[in-house]
């Protein structure tokens, strides 16, 4: 009979936890949880603009930390980097680009040119500091740009790691210019 109660008894639990989470005015116990679920519930005002920074939620900051990505936790820059970039590598060949921001993440699409092939690439990354920081991958994904851009002072320059399919890399120099209203 005593059995019979404690089963009652923790089906009840059971069935009250799973009513009360399904109950729109459920509050966890997690403090973490609710302070996320507070904060996507809490409406964004920049301007005029509805647009969130990703980077002024603390609880989005700390969820892209524990997914390692502190990169885009960063405080949002002041430098507005949306726009075409041109980036010449001191190997000659030349990379153009359409970014985009959301806060400090950095993403777009453009063409890497050689003296023989021109192909579309795609680019993402991030600012950290005074660097503009980006992985371009082009279409034939046969390697890895890693470019690193000084976006203090103009000339913007920098440097860059080409990670080549076949274990082998290369290094150089870059130079770069942004024109904002592309």
């Amino acid at each position: 009979m005593k059995t019979i109660f404690m089963l009652l008894f923790i089906l009840s639990c059971l069935f009250s936890a799973a009513e009360a989470q399904s109950n729109p005015h459920y509050m966890t116990a997690d403090p973490a949880i609710s302070e996320m679920l507070t904060s996507i519930n809490m409406p964004r005002h920049i301007g005029n603009g509805s647009i969130a920074t990703v980077s002024a939620d603390p609880a989005i900051r700390e969820m892209l930390i524990s997914m390692d990505m502190p990169r885009y936790a960063g405080n949002v820059p002041v430098e507005i980097i949306s726009g075409g970039w041109q980036i010449g590598l001191s190997d000659g060949e030349d990379i153009q680009l359409i970014l985009r921001q959301s806060g400090s993440a950095i993403f777009g699409k453009g063409t890497i040119s050689t003296s023989t092939l021109s192909q579309e690439a795609f680019a993402s990354g991030s600012i950290s500091g005074s660097s503009l920081n980006l992985e371009i991958v082009p279409e034939n994904a046969t390697e890895l740009y890693a470019i690193s851009i000084d976006i203090t002072r103009l000339p913007y320059k920098g440097t860059y790691v080409v990670f080549l399919a076949d274990s082998g890399l290369q290094t150089g120099t870059i130079t770069a210019s942004m024109n904002a209203s592309a």
